[in-house]
């Protein structure tokens, strides 16, 4: 995978190995707010008596003195917002003495790069950049650096798939070229044909072409290939992430239904007619240690039908989906645990004669404890191909580990330790190490469940589960048998529900154990974090554990690229104060090679206006020969997602561009802290292994310019959940107000909490109403009396009860306004997104600022936008095209604001800066925008503006008008055709590659050129115009448009290169390169692969498996309509130099 560190990939093996890329700002930026972080608290603990304790989740307390790039004297800081224990003394940090030591590099790095503008002697500048002229210069693939020690990381990661069997040259080669277009680094992952048949599903591979009992994960081999892989980024510089386990990082090698393994529990029953009776051997038995055996009585069958599956299930726990079943209703008065009636060989005896009773049946219910043999890796004799029988259970794939105890992370971490990071290998890895990873958990499992799970919950809830089990096997799992026909459930009013979501607590609280233990190890043993894909696809509040990872990681896939659902994950790890929240981007289903970079801007861009900070581009595979595999590389998923990045592509020599922007945008989204004006309240039991629908669904808030986060009632206990002034979270967010919604669901803590913050005066709405449903079980006085103070709370005068879901216009009518409010929009259903960050330390408010045009076509959807800003400081834009930082130039103030008039493209984005405690020489700015002024420069202390030839203008700018815009055409393309080698099993021999010559009067899609419709490769054009343009007067320079881009676009002037070009609006001023008379043009653009594969769709192969092998389900892509297609135009301008 690419990995966006500022960018990073991830790099995928063919069996076993997988990359990330990362753009680079991750590690760089990773604690410049040094001296706001205080030494972490330790969480407090629960013991259970049997060696495992669950954690409660904080974050550091506040710091009085909060430096962006200073640390005291003497003074080291723990990791921030962890949830080990802090330790006193200095550990070795990325290569440094300590972390102390890392942060004064660091500081010495960030304080070269400040950039002055040449005419502006007091605005400090934007990343990684010195002038613009000095950026267009550099050699084009060369890396921000840190004299000395330090290296800028794009935080790409690119992430790479594969098996052991791969060669460590090539990987080293990878590595390399990754280094080379600019990524920050890679996360390695063993992809193992995604854990390998038959739990990889169809179409991802039946066979691999080598032995895994010698190419497994863990094996001699794996080892080899993770120590060329951590060498190889030492070498280039690069930061690693790397997964703990193959595939998903789930498990690791382990002796077979040894303890540390996946649990699960089985249900059998066997009907008895009423007044009957049982006696015989249980259902099921011997299938595993008994869990319960437990009688109870059916009164009522309904077949439930719903409509919607994608909307909440009426009755069901908050998060729970709409699923067609049989639902029998058991009476809980009948239900008896009689397990102790069972004998030692399986045998119960029960008579219900003389009960009675009315109803449908007896049940008897018998619940076994079983491993959920889940593979992580499958074993060489589960699959095809020339596999041997494992000598060893080292040889045996790897088994996923219990994922819901501290026994399960050890187990992981010992085989780490024993098996990979001996020799020399940790020592190694702690140079260059980042994050040791796992993804979202997808294990397979009927019922989610660990060892001693019962107890767990007595101790939890006070009551015994085991006659509740029946009611617990349905959405509680994975696959398996987790969603049957038929369900369980009791005569309760809410039909056993809070016994549910009982057990869903217990569940979660079992799994910080799991995190904590990998969290610890990461910090503690490796001196790095550890990041994981946090509680989505489980039956638990995923906002109450996103806290327990230093760097908790969502992705566009699964979030549906949903500013809403960004949200919903970084309201929590904001609060915490976790600096990096982290995103596997790119994945699209149906887009393989056919991605454009502009698209995965789009959704970086929609990623940084939710709060995400940092990204893993999805992905960037091993690029050598594998067994049965065609060109144009090792493919996973069957070809179906996006996008196999890497010196395949003929657009990866151009990458750079594109994450040098995400690199300075995880900048700004990294600087500081995360500032917000609601917060809302959400409580769910499970969440969705695929986010399709907002949560808020109206979007009155965004058209007012409001930001908002979700939080968790579960969130309250974090020291920064405080309420100072009317204010949530001071030093965090600094809500205004909390929204909590009529439909929410409430526990007795959080009410608690949510009316100790009214009292402190915080704002709340109750929208719709006053919300009635609590989650879980509770002693009836216990919830009476909760519910008193939750009605006695609504008469506070800060708090307001709505008949409308829609809150903006009463949070407004309080005189709670958004630090961004939108006071004019036009066209009036544009949207506009905010992120808003502020750096205490160096008196600087961040703003992100993002016109989506979701659904409009590239090209269009450009809007014009009155933002009223809650700062004075002085403005500027920064630039993160070109890293270049200019004063805003129209703009109005007020006392408490300052009002920016905007215009941005379709889905174009842009930071505003406001620095406060700054002076500046640059006095003269204008009230309001003008179409006519293209460009402005401040020259010797005055303001000149570029003001466009051939129109209306001014008397007092004294300037003639009569040069229009120039259209250029008769373009000559010369078009390098990437096409298939002669012999398709030839990967690295690469494209066979030759030019053909097209001479276009205006320029069109090249689905619109003769004999380029199958074509990939590169597109050369180049076309000439004469300056200055025939008119009365001579312009002083011109501004070229490009209008979009498809994919890339490199462009030079006389041979001069140009400054990188903004994707959705490629506009550049080339006064300095112009010359007088003849002047040559020249484009460079390059294209996916999609278009030349679709001819040879089905005969592609990886691994044996392709879109056309029998149990694929892979379609051709659609065409791509490459090239340059809008209008190039020349706008000449004249300076007027404003007094």
């Amino acid at each position: 995978m690419l990995e966006n560190y500022d960018t990073m990939a991830t790099t995928t093996l063919p069996s076993s190995f997988s990359l990330q890329p990362r753009p680079s700002t991750e590690t760089d930026r990773r604690h410049l707010l040094a001296d706001s972080v205080a030494p972490s608290e330790s969480g407090s603990i629960i013991s259970h008596g049997d060696g495992d304790q669950t954690p409660r989740a904080h974050s550091p307390a506040p710091s009085t003195a909060q430096s962006a790039y200073r640390i005291p004297a003497g003074q080291t800081h723990d990791r921030r917002g962890t949830i080990a224990d802090p330790t006193t003394i200095p550990r070795p940090y990325k290569g440094f003495p300590s972390e102390a030591h890392y942060l004064a590099a660091l500081h010495e790095w960030a304080e070269s790069k400040k950039y002055i503008h040449t005419t502006d002697t007091t605005l400090l500048g934007f990343y990684g950049q010195t002038t613009m002229e000095e950026y267009a210069s550099r050699p084009k693939i060369e890396g921000l650096g840190l004299r000395k020690k330090w290296r800028a990381r794009r935080e790409a990661k690119q992430e790479g798939k594969g098996d052991a069997s791969v060669d460590t040259a090539v990987v080293a080669n990878d590595v390399k070229a990754a280094k080379d277009v600019g990524m920050g680094g890679l996360e390695l992952l063993g992809y193992y044909l995604y854990g390998g048949p038959p739990s990889n599903s169809a179409g991802r591979g039946l066979a691999a072409p080598v032995d895994w009992a010698t190419y497994g994960f863990g094996t001699q081999a794996w080892y080899d290939v993770f120590r060329a892989f951590v060498q190889a980024s030492k070498d280039n510089d690069l930061i690693l992430d790397f997964a703990i386990g193959p595939n998903q990082g789930t498990g690791v090698p382990a002796i077979e239904d040894s303890d540390g393994l996946e649990w699960d529990i089985a249900a059998y029953n066997v009907t008895v007619p009423l007044g009957g009776s049982f006696n015989g051997t249980l259902p099921g038995w011997g299938l595993g240690p008994l869990q319960a055996a437990v009688t109870g009585l059916a009164v009522d069958s309904t077949v439930v039908q719903r409509l919607d599956q994608l909307a909440a299930d009426p009755g069901s726990l908050p998060g729970d989906l709409s699923l067609n079943r049989t639902q029998i209703t058991l009476s809980v008065a009948s239900l008896s645990d009689v397990t102790a009636e069972v004998s030692q060989d399986g045998h119960l005896s029960v008579d219900f004669a003389g009960t009675n009773t009315t109803g449908i049946n007896h049940t008897i219910f018998a619940v076994y404890l079983i491993h959920s043999d889940y593979r992580a890796q499958d074993g060489p004799l589960d699959l095809g191909g020339p596999q041997t029988a494992p000598a060893s259970w080292l040889q045996n794939g790897s088994w996923s580990v219990d994922h819901f105890s501290s026994l399960g992370a050890k187990t992981t971490t010992n085989f780490w330790e024993q098996y990979i990071l001996a020799n020399g290998t940790r020592e190694l890895l702690k140079g260059v190490g980042n994050y040791a990873w796992e993804d979202s958990v997808e294990i397979d499992a009927n019922v989610y469940w660990t060892k001693n799970m019962t107890s767990y919950f007595y101790a939890d809830h006070g009551y015994s589960l085991p006659k509740w089990l029946p009611i617990l096997f349905h959405r509680n799992g994975h696959y398996k048998n987790s969603n049957p026909t038929t369900w369980w459930i009791t005569d309760e009013p809410d039909g056993g529900n809070g016994h549910i979501a009982d057990y869903r607590e217990t569940l979660l609280k079992r799994y910080q154990t799991y995190l904590t233990g990998l969290n610890e190890w990461a910090e503690e043993y490796l001196d790095m974090e550890f990041s994981a894909q946090i509680s989505y696809n489980l039956p638990m509040d995923m906002l109450e554990n996103i806290p327990y990872v230093d760097a908790p990681e969502c992705e566009s896939l699964d979030f549906s690229d949903l500013i809403d659902g960004y949200r919903q994950y970084a309201g929590p790890a904001n609060l915490a104060e976790r600096r990096i929240v982290s995103s596997e981007c790119g994945a699209v289903k149906g887009e393989g090679f056919v991605q454009t970079l502009p698209e995965l801007l789009w959704k970086a861009r929609r990623s940084w206006a939710g709060g995400i900070n940092q990204f893993v581009f999805h992905g960037f595979p091993y690029s050598g020969q594998y067994g049965n595999t065609t060109w144009p590389v090792f493919t996973t998923f069957n070809y179906q997602y996006s996008s196999m990045h890497g010196p395949h592509e003929p657009a990866w020599a151009y990458y750079a561009d594109q994450m040098d922007f995400v690199a300075r945008n995880n900048w700004v989204m990294q600087s500081g802290v995360p500032k917000m004006d609601i917060a809302i309240w959400q409580k769910v039991t499970t969440y969705p292994a695929h986010i399709q629908a907002r949560t808020y669904e109206p979007t009155d808030l965004e058209q007012m310019g409001y930001t908002y986060e979700y939080l968790s009632p579960n969130n309250f206990d974090l020291p920064s959940a405080s309420v100072t002034e009317g204010v949530l979270a001071p030093d965090a967010q600094a809500f205004k107000a909390m929204v909590v919604r009529a439909n929410d669901s409430m526990t007795i803590e959080g009410v608690s909490k949510l009316v100790g913050f009214a009292r402190s005066g915080l704002p709340i709405i109750f929208a719709g109403g006053m919300p009635s449903t609590y989650v879980g079980t509770y002693n009836p006085m216990e919830l009476r009396k909760s519910q008193r103070s939750l009605r006695d709370a609504a008469l506070f005068p800060n708090v307001h009860v709505t008949d409308d879901y829609r809150v903006a216009s009463t949070i407004s009518s309080l005189g709670i306004f958004p630090r961004t409010r939108i006071t004019s929009m036009l066209p009036s259903n544009a949207t506009w997104f905010t992120n808003w960050r502020y750096d205490k330390e160096n008196e600087v408010d961040y703003v992100f600022i993002y016109n989506d045009a979701m659904y409009i076509p590239q090209g269009q959807g450009s809007s014009e936008a009155t933002i009223e800003f809650s700062s004075t400081g002085i403005p500027s834009e920064y630039d993160s095209w070109t890293g270049e930082q200019k004063p805003v130039l129209a703009y109005n103030t007020t006392v408490k604001s300052t009002i920016v008039p905007l215009k941005l493209a379709g889905n174009q984005s842009t930071v505003i800066a406001f620095h406060h405690g700054v002076p500046t020489s640059n006095t003269t700015y204008l009230s309001r925008n003008q179409d006519d002024i293209v460009g402005y420069a401040y020259e010797t202390g005055s303001l000149v503006l570029k003001v466009a030839s051939g129109v209306a203008v001014p008397s007092s700018y004294n300037k003639p008008n009569t040069t229009s815009d120039t259209i250029l055409s008769n373009w000559t393309l010369i078009v390098e055709h990437w096409d298939p080698p002669a012999d398709l099993y030839n990967i690295t021999g690469g494209a066979y590659k030759h030019n053909t010559t097209h001479h276009l009067a205006d320029l069109v899609s090249w689905q619109e050129i003769a004999s380029l419709q199958n074509v990939s490769g590169r597109g050369y054009y180049s076309s000439t115009f004469i300056w200055p343009p025939a008119s009365l007067d001579t312009p002083d320079g011109a501004i070229l448009d490009f209008g979009w881009v498809y994919h890339t676009l490199k462009v030079s002037l006389n041979g001069h290169q140009l400054p990188p070009l903004d994707v959705t609006n490629a506009k550049v001023d080339i006064k300095k390169w112009l010359v007088a008379g003849e002047n040559k043009l020249e484009a460079v653009v390059a294209t996916p692969l999609g278009n030349v594969l679709i001819p040879i769709w089905y005969d592609l192969l990886t691994s044996g498996e392709g879109p056309g092998s029998p149990d694929a389900s892979t379609v051709p892509p659609p065409f791509g309509q490459y090239g340059l297609q809008a209008e190039v135009t020349l706008t000449p301008y004249h300076e007027v130099q404003v007094v």
